[in-house]
């Protein structure tokens, strides 16, 4: 009679058996992934990415596709950010845009500039990027007198400048996000 328990048990206890071993494999392997994923980040990366996305904790990055995935200390994914260029009136002027969605600007920075410094300044002074916040990609241009276009007011006296930020930002959105959808 006590072989024929067994015998019931013996199914139950082997399928116990694997779930545990399969539950600790788990749990390796993602501190394992943890582990790889932080080795990975670059500490100066990481604190620019932060300039947009002040909760993220790390971050990959696809090098075919060029975009980064942040990830908060949940490992929850938490938005996306590339670079984009544009001329301005001088020079090249390049952006980091970060998305919160596929289709929601989370902020800019701009990374490298080399306009007239005068009106750059009333570029900074006027706080022009903050207008990219919460924008949607398609409204990422400059707003015109007519009621046609954008909704980011360009800064009177560096309109090449502003127009090249704006541009820079809504042709890189709208080249990664086929990427991301």
């Amino acid at each position: 009679m006590k072989a024929d328990r067994i015998k019931k048990l013996y199914p139950l206890l082997l399928i116990t058996l694997v779930i545990v071993i399969a539950a600790s494999l788990l749990v390796i392997s993602e501190s394992i992934t943890r582990v790889v994923l932080e080795a990975r980040q670059d500490q100066e990366t990481l604190e620019l990415l932060q300039g947009i996305f002040p909760e993220a904790n790390f971050y990959t990055f696809d090098e075919d596709t060029e975009i980064y995935t942040l990830y908060n200390n949940g490992r929850k994914e938490i938005g996306y950010a590339f670079y984009g260029s544009d001329r301005g009136y001088i020079s090249n002027i390049v952006v980091l845009v970060g998305l919160e969605d596929t289709e929601t600007i989370k902020g800019i920075i701009v990374t490298s500039q080399n306009e007239t410094q005068s009106y750059w300044k009333r570029l900074e002074d006027s706080n022009f990027l903050e207008q990219f916040i919460g924008l949607k990609i398609e409204d990422c241009a400059l707003s015109h007198p007519s009621g046609l276009g954008g909704k980011v007011d360009g800064v009177s006296s560096a309109t090449y400048s502003s127009r090249g930020v704006a541009n820079a930002v809504r042709e890189a959105a709208l080249e990664k996000i086929e990427y991301l959808n």
